[in-house]
């Protein structure tokens, strides 16, 4: 029977099995051999394997752990927003309530001049000026109140639209596993 390679002692054992006419101790001895190496291979074998399944479990665990940490920062970004669109509309309330005492104020104003005008065509004035500047004041403030909404939007959305891009990177970014 050959084997592929032998150490110097088992080719002499096996020698001197073969010379003293022993055919079992041959056998035996080189069934040993054998047996010797394929308990090395297979232990190579199942120490190649748990290295690689320990190397995906790792892979797996940071997986999991970059996921909750995305979790916890998409969190933290929503809460950013609603803290930034609540500040935008307290401006905007402050804004809609000063343009309205400012309105009732000429309002007042106005109905007294009206109660002191001597002719019909002075009332008619006074109610034209009244009208154009009430609209020309309307026109400015609901300007103003789309410039303000319109910047707490865009304020309010960046955290989230940063935190989108930033999973969105995470995301394409292939996960290598070594084979």
């Amino acid at each position: 029977m050959a084997t592929k390679t032998k150490t110097p002692k088992a080719e002499a054992e096996t020698a001197e099995a073969t010379a003293t006419g022993n055919a079992y101790e041959t056998v035996a001895f080189v069934s040993k051999e054998q047996m010797e190496k394929a308990m090395k291979a297979g232990t190579e074998a199942v120490e190649k394997a748990f290295s690689l399944g320990k190397e995906r479990f790792e892979a797996v665990a940071k997986s999991v752990d970059d996921a909750a940490k995305l979790g916890k920062e998409q969190v933290e970004a929503i809460v950013t927003a609603g803290n930034v669109a609540a500040k935008g509309l307290e401006t905007i309330n402050a804004e809609v309530m000063a343009f309205t005492k400012s309105q009732f104020e000429d309002q007042i104003s106005v109905t007294k001049a009206m109660m002191g005008v001597k002719t019909l065509q002075e009332l008619i004035e006074l109610q034209n000026d009244y009208a154009k500047n009430a609209f020309e004041a309307y026109t400015a403030h609901t300007t103003k109140i789309s410039e303000v909404a319109a910047k707490a939007a865009q304020d309010a959305f960046a955290p989230i639209n940063a935190q989108l891009q930033a999973a969105v990177e995470k995301l394409v970014k292939p996960v290598a596993f070594s084979y």
